[in-house]
């Protein structure tokens, strides 16, 4: 390469841009004319800038999409949750026109909680829709077991909830593990290990309570499952070891 395509080349970004001065421009123009290898690169150049100018407008395009997608869901979600009001109140007030007390009031509002969850959440939140769909769906779910047994006098609630988180992560903990926010505390661990873990912690506090519940040998029966809990991991662990070496 000659010296002088050397500098024209070095010359070339801004004379793209237009930032030069006349006298620079006017020898770069001047070598163009003369120099098909410079006159390429300067269409590199041009295609490269032009490139990156379409993936920004492209990447803004995708922002501004987002964002009125973004403000739709939570238009939806805010109408949705005034509808969910209406009965709401409708219960608060036949409650206290017929001189009851708000006893079955609270388990309409739980319940409105539980749709809720599923419906307000995803639409009003604007990352990880799902995660924090799951999360929202178990505690409003919790809460419901909670007001249906105060208000039935029951003392099923421990029995109900232990089992119902049990479920519940078996089905969907393999794919909230892999959501965004959970992601500092599982970095560097083996996911598959750490749900197997977890459902068997909820499983051996499941059999507890049911355990306790029927007066039975709560203690004892926490025992064998904590020592079926750690064959279980061993098993697991063995397993997945065997895997990665293959």
């Amino acid at each position: 390469m000659k010296k002088e395509c050397e500098i024209v080349r070095d010359i070339l970004p801004l004379y793209v841009d237009g930032v030069c001065s006349a006298a620079s421009r006017e020898i770069v123009t001047d070598h163009l004319k003369e120099c098909p290898e410079c006159s390429a690169y300067l269409e590199q150049i041009r295609a490269s800038e032009a490139e990156d100018a379409l993936k920004a407008e492209k990447a803004l395009v995708i922002k501004n999409q987002a964002r009125r997608f973004n403000r739709r869901s939570t238009a939806v979600g805010s109408i949705i949750s005034a509808l969910f009001m209406v009965p709401i109140l409708i219960c608060l007030i036949v409650n206290l026109t017929s001189g009851r007390t708000l006893d079955w009031f609270f388990v309409v509002v739980a319940g409105m909680l539980v749709a809720g969850s599923l419906t307000v959440v995803p639409l009003t939140v604007p990352e990880n829709k799902l995660f924090w769909t799951l999360c929202a769906f178990c505690i409003s779910l919790v809460i419901l077991l909670a007001v249906c047994c105060l208000y039935t006098r029951g003392d099923w609630f421990f029995v109900a909830a232990s089992a119902s988180i049990f479920g519940l992560s078996v089905i969907f903990l393999p794919f909230a593990i892999r959501a965004k926010p959970l992601q500092p505390w599982v970095k560097g661990h083996n996911k598959a290990l750490l749900v197997v873990a977890v459902d068997l912690i909820l499983f051996g506090n499941m059999m507890n309570v049911i355990s306790m519940h029927q007066k039975g040998f709560g203690f004892t029966m926490l025992i064998a499952v904590l020592i079926i809990a750690a064959l279980g991991l061993l098993v697991t662990n063995v397993v997945l070891k065997e895997r990665e070496k293959q």
